[in-house]
């Protein structure tokens, strides 16, 4: 590459990094103006009783802010890496041209010195050894031009990949002030219809549950790794912490300890602790013989639930490990525990759809509920198939909704319609079988009541993924939402307009529920 072009080449870089800085600056002077202005005009009066929805936008906003000045960071190093390789290149093509010349001079002291080789034998002799040493002057500058140019491609695409994060990263911040813009008016109604994704974490094996905590901030997730994961819903997935010997396929988060209880397929419950810093076992208990099937916490934070494969539901204190109580009953697998919203009861399902309820303290069995429309026995393969998948308690614990496959064809294959039974609580009376809209095949493992609005949303699947969404009052779901994989699990934001799925394609997934906001005009192309 000659030196004029290579000098081309340097000035469109910088008058690419110059521009990108500017667009940067703007949003940032334009952000800030429009705050003062906002400050400025606040009224007087005190203010009206903030949304939890906004609590959660404006701390997304701050996140976003410190995400932007830490990708900008990022560009100016990779500016200063670019400009450091690109005065390598210069360096070498000087002394390239410097050997050149050395050549050309040597060549012809040679042509004199052998024009008076009879009178001058000496002085040839050393313009041989000059031509010989410029000879090797100018192969040890030839050799330096190849690789200087080669640190030319990394630095550029390094510095493109740079300015591609800071553009994704203000577009989210534009994104973070239009949702704060939009609940600073009133509140957001959710809206399934329009569900879009907003973030996706990749892993290199399945995930099997997901639960956001109380702050909104973080996800964590259990997979077919034997770990524990943590993933910020900004930043992206943080910690991969190793404390089971099988796939962790159920978690709840303690609030009031601040703590999370895991349960894995060998059997073994756990309790994990520093959940915003480094997540480390405080205590493991084996709570189980088989699969530990379920885990649930109740709603003061004092007992977990557990249920397995021995047919036994253990509830144990949440504060120290000890066992509380332990409920036999159930004559298959105990597929699902709940706790009531008012912590006087727990409900445990299993395998051939029988629900127990059961009075929490004096632990009698109050009654059993039937959902056995979720359960078959194929007698060609001999096997049972479907059972008590995902459960759930309304709000206010007037409604228990139950989630698996019904109208098994092939028990082997798992062909079935997804279905979601949903009972009167208080009265113990089937209210209605719940399924798609659109045909499908497959069934519900995840399952949760809208903490605000009148519907519940199960993932799942089977030939596929999906989310579904239902009104109480209907049978067949509102809105249907593809997923790229079957969803073992899913999680409700705090917000209520955030949905995270655990997907068997080995990805953790967020969908918006919420308005859309306006997006940016796309970035230009960095200079290349």
């Amino acid at each position: 590459m000659s030196v004029p072009c290579l000098l081309r080449r340097v000035k469109n870089l910088a008058l690419g990094v110059c521009g990108a800085l500017l667009v940067w600056g703007g949003v940032f002077a334009t952000t800030a103006s429009a705050q003062e202005q906002a400050a400025a005009a606040a009224p007087t009066t005190p203010p009206a009783a903030e949304h939890p929805a906004l609590g959660f936008a404006r701390k997304d906003l701050v996140r976003w802010t410190a995400q932007v000045e830490v990708t900008a960071k990022s560009v100016a190093e990779r500016q200063a890496q670019l400009e450091a390789v690109m005065k390598g290149v210069a360096d070498a093509k000087a002394a390239q041209q410097a050997a050149d010349k050395g050549v050309t001079d040597a060549t012809a002291a040679v042509t004199a010195a052998e024009q008076a080789k009879a009178a001058a034998e000496k002085g040839l002799t050393e313009a041989i050894e000059k031509k010989k040493a410029a000879d090797a002057a100018k192969a040890e500058a030839d050799a330096k031009v190849p690789p200087a140019e080669a640190a030319v491609k990394p630095a550029t695409e390094a510095k493109g990949a740079a300015d591609a994060a800071v553009g994704a990263v203000q577009a989210q911040l534009k994104i973070a002030q239009e949702r704060v813009a939009l609940l600073e008016k009133g509140p957001i109604k959710p809206d399934p219809a329009g569900a879009r994704l907003l973030n996706t974490a990749t892993h290199d094996r399945p995930y099997l549950a997901c639960k956001f905590d109380a702050q909104g901030t973080q996800v964590f997730a259990g997979a077919q790794d034997n770990n524990l994961h943590r993933w910020d819903v900004i930043a992206g997935p943080t910690l991969h912490q190793p404390g089971h010997s099988s796939w962790v396929g159920t978690l709840q988060l303690i609030a009031p300890l601040n703590q999370a209880v895991a349960g894995g397929h060998e059997g073994k419950l756990t309790w994990w602790s520093d959940l915003d810093t480094t997540p480390k076992v405080v205590r493991a208990i084996p709570a189980h013989k088989g699969y530990l099937r379920a885990v649930a916490v109740s709603p003061d934070g004092t007992l977990v639930a557990t249920g397995g494969n021995d047919n036994m539901v253990r509830v144990w204190s949440a504060a120290d490990g000890s066992l509380v109580k332990e409920l036999p009953g159930h004559d298959r697998h105990v597929y699902n525990v709940a706790f009531h919203p008012s912590g006087k009861f727990l409900v445990s399902g299993d395998l051939v759809g029988v629900l127990k309820q059961w009075e929490v303290g004096s632990w009698n069995h109050v009654r059993d509920l039937d959902a056995k429309v979720l359960w078959k026995y194929d007698a060609g393969f001999q096997a049972d198939v479907g059972g008590i998948r995902a459960i759930d308690f309304s709000p206010d614990g007037k409604l228990l909704a139950v989630g698996g496959i019904t109208e098994v064809s092939n028990a082997f294959a798992g062909v079935g319609i997804p279905a979601v039974v949903l009972f009167d609580f208080e009265m113990g009376k089937q209210l209605r079988v719940m399924k798609p809209k659109e045909n499908f095949q497959g069934s519900v493992y995840g399952l949760r009541f809208h903490p605000t609005e009148p519907f519940l949303v199960a993932a799942g699947g089977g030939n596929g993924g999906a989310l579904w969404f239902w009104k109480f009052e209907e049978e067949k779901s509102f809105a249907d939402v593809k997923l790229p994989g079957v969803a073992y699990d899913m999680a409700l934001h705090p917000d209520g307009l955030r949905v995270a799925v655990a997907l068997f394609d080995k990805t953790l997934r967020i969908y918006d529920l919420g308005p859309k906001p306006e997006m940016p005009a796309a970035a230009a192309a960095p200079a290349k």
